[in-house]
């Protein structure tokens, strides 16, 4: 299914369980996001940059590619990504925090938590951004974090990641277009992970429509876990799905701190926790969830 279909799928959905106006109002804010970002676009090209370049983001080094889109591309243009998740992360991570980076991608938020936390462990699946991460905690000597190759979910094993020209949208979930679109790599779940290594206090996960599948991996871990970080995916996930994930969150007995949706720059929503509801009744976006214990 194409991003295009999923979208439009769920938007059939909503309209049915939410009704016409509130979709049509879901709808003008997707089409405004599409419009701020093809102006972004436009600003980016007269940058003129080409190729790799090291940039300081937020006090620490970082390797970005002017020649990728996405996230690579929203640092170099912005200096920062999701500022309003950046900037809650920041107000609530500790010195003794112990942070699972579940899908670190070229490690933006880890070279933030690095600075601050315990320890941080950094585990990504993709061969080329697991490179990079590597890379990009190199070039600050940063000896707090562990970094990992590998992908979560509900056991451990192997699994298949479906590879986009985006770095920050290869995703485990949904079947292959070929052969050629996909690659296995090891998983594990975050219990088994936390029992070999050390227990988190923070779990940020970004894992593009997996979350369900990662969450019944972890449900000893969310029990103790502090604070908890998860993109959700509605024009992806079904509502079962939405509802499972929320639920497993709640009876972990993790509260919701903040909720936000469309992170960039002039364009971020903030919602009050009662969106947690609209949501369950069939609001379809994707949203920024933070929970805290």
């Amino acid at each position: 299914m194409t991003k295009f279909t999923s979208e439009m799928s769920a938007a059939v959905d909503m309209a049915r369980s939410v009704g016409f106006k509130k979709t049509m109002t879901r709808l003008r804010n997707y089409a405004g996001a599409r419009s701020y970002e093809r102006e972004r676009s436009k600003r980016f090209e007269r940058l003129a940059l080409d190729g790799k370049v090291v940039r300081s983001v937020l006090g620490s080094k970082m390797e970005l590619d002017s020649n990728k889109s996405g996230l690579d591309r929203d640092i170099l243009l912005d200096g920062i990504r999701e500022p309003i998740a950046t900037g809650h992360i920041l107000s609530i991570l500790q010195e003794d925090d112990i942070v699972l980076e579940v899908g670190a991608n070229i490690g933006y938020y880890a070279l933030i938590e690095a600075r601050i936390c315990d320890k941080i462990y950094a585990v990504e699946p993709h061969p080329e951004n697991f490179e990079r991460l590597k890379r990009n905690i190199a070039l600050n000597d940063f000896d707090n974090v562990v970094v990992q190759q590998g992908a979560f979910g509900a056991s451990d094993g192997k699994i298949p990641l479906y590879v986009s020209d985006l770095s920050n949208w290869h995703s485990c979930r949904d079947a292959p277009k070929s052969e050629t679109d996909f690659i296995d790599v090891d998983c594990f779940t975050i219990d088994s992970f936390a029992k070999a290594n050390e227990a988190p206090t923070f779990i940020k996960m970004d894992v593009e429509g997996y979350e369900l599948e990662v969450l019944r991996g972890a449900e000893e871990t969310l029990k103790t876990v502090k604070h908890l970080f998860l993109e959700l995916h509605g024009t992806i996930l079904t509502r079962a799905e939405m509802t499972e994930i929320l639920d497993r969150i709640q009876e972990a007995g993790l509260k919701p701190s903040l909720i936000v949706q469309y992170d960039r720059p002039g364009l971020a929503r903030t919602y009050g926790i009662e969106q947690l509801d609209a949501i369950r009744n069939g609001d379809r976006g994707t949203f920024e969830l933070f929970f805290c214990r």
